[in-house]
């Protein structure tokens, strides 16, 4: 039996749909309906038959735009549907189709970092703070009036992946209790201020690769925003590395070598010039021969001091 009375519709991508739709349910919130991924997204079974799993309607469809799709939301006279985490863009259509429209779960501080990757964008910036922005949507990205917003401390070893695991737990307790208000009374909408704002756009291929000009700390940041799902990325005599981790040092002695130059090897770490010391890659993949440690690095492939890291 459902504790709320207002209609929700669902709709979500892995893995934040999977946190968020189980809260939802073990909250007995009245959803009516959940649209899922594209039929031709690699997490369209697994999430269709989770869904499926709970007993829940699972909503088909080829386009958003699609008259069938559309008549099949309009017919569960749904009030409001709750987004968390969608990669397609929702057509005004679909927007009209719902009394009180959609919210949106954006994990950045709005108007901060509207776009794809704030996970990473706040890192690689070195922001000491983030948070989680729930906002109605309108025809464009992440400009809708704010509902509610939750900051949260950004720890010097967050990676992309662990704000990621963090604003999946935060965005279903906040909708939660949203939704709790929402059963009472209306949004409370804060209009989003004008003005230029940094923004969290896609990386490119190239902005993936280490420059070992850059300091140390530039470099931690670097990996740690793309830790793991798209990883920081370097050459090593011609082998591709994917770093996962690394440590920075001081130099304890003014090195005469080149940046990316290894200038020493210990039993465990290969150390590395960059601009204000030294870094060791501490956890990598290496080409396709293996995922492992410096030391496993050091054991399989012997590198030397001069070798370069480029």
């Amino acid at each position: 039996m459902f504790k709320y009375k207002k209609r929700i519709l669902f709709v979500g991508m892995p893995d934040m749909a999977y946190v968020c739709l189980d809260a939802f349910l073990a909250e007995h919130i009245n959803i009516v309906g959940v649209v899922g991924p594209k039929k031709n997204h690699v997490t369209y079974i697994p999430f269709k038959n989770f869904v499926l799993s709970r007993g829940q309607n699972y909503i088909e469809y080829d386009k958003l735009t699609d008259e069938s799709f559309i008549k099949q939301i309009k017919d569960l006279n749904v009030d409001l549907a709750v987004v968390c985490s969608f990669n397609y863009k929702i057509p005004k259509v679909l927007l009209d189709a719902v009394k009180d429209g959609f919210v949106n779960t954006h994990p950045s501080l709005l108007p901060k970092y509207r776009g794809p990757n704030p996970y990473s964008a706040v890192i690689l910036n070195g922001e000491k703070e983030s948070g989680m922005t729930l906002h109605l949507m309108d025809e464009n990205f992440d400009t809708g009036d704010i509902v509610a917003q939750k900051s949260m401390q950004l720890l010097s070893k967050d990676t992309m992946g662990t704000l990621f695991n963090k604003f999946n737990m935060m965005a279903a307790d906040m909708h939660i209790e949203l939704l709790k208000k929402y059963e009472k009374e209306p949004f409370k909408r804060t209009p989003q201020p004008s003005g230029e704002f940094p923004i969290a756009p896609i990386y490119q291929e190239e902005e993936l690769f280490i420059d070992f000009s850059k300091t140390s700390s530039e470099i931690d940041r670097l990996v740690r925003s793309l830790n793991p799902f798209l990883l920081a990325r370097c050459w090593y005599k011609a082998n591709l590395i994917k770093v996962l981790s690394i440590e920075c040092y001081e130099a304890s002695s003014d090195f005469d070598a080149e940046y990316g130059e290894v200038v020493q090897i210990t039993d465990e770490k290969v150390l590395i010039k960059v601009k204000d010391g030294l870094i060791a890659i501490t956890a990598m993949q290496f080409g396709s021969f293996f995922a492992g440690s410096s030391k496993d690095f050091i054991d399989i492939v012997d590198p030397k001091v001069g070798d370069k890291f480029y």
